[in-house]
């Protein structure tokens, strides 16, 4: 059974809407692409940064990676499993908006290191 992706409406930021879509941030831009792209609607949390980047988490990897093709190549996209949450494994997909050269945009804050040397966003994203 796929995890149930409401248990993630945890908080008033977060907007609940109908077939269980949740969001947070700036999200209209992307929900408008992957309605227009054709993939469904239903069990997902989109999770907007800035109108530029942010993950869309799935509970399967199949809807994952569909939601990867749908944003492609107006998007750079990446798949990968979110984690495991009461048993069930979730997955996300990043994505980052593209220029029309193909390079990605930069989102805000592209590299952060501490003063301990510790490199801690790189390339616009957390690293792991």
């Amino acid at each position: 059974m796929a995890y149930d992706m409401s248990r993630f409406a945890t908080n008033r930021f977060i907007k609940v809407h109908p077939n269980r879509v949740l969001t947070h941030g700036s999200t209209e831009p992307v929900l408008s692409i992957l309605d227009v792209r054709g993939f469904e609607l239903h069990d997902l949390f989109l999770i907007g940064l800035n109108d530029s980047c942010g993950s869309i988490v799935l509970p399967s990897q199949s809807r994952a990676e569909n939601a990867a093709a749908a944003l492609e190549p107006a998007y750079e996209t990446q798949v990968y499993l979110f984690g495991s949450r009461d048993g069930e494994d979730v997955w996300a997909t990043d994505y980052t908006r593209r220029a029309l050269d193909g390079t990605t945009l930069s989102a805000f804050i592209t590299d952060l290191t501490l003063k301990d040397g510790r490199q801690v966003i790189k390339d616009g994203r957390w690293v792991r």
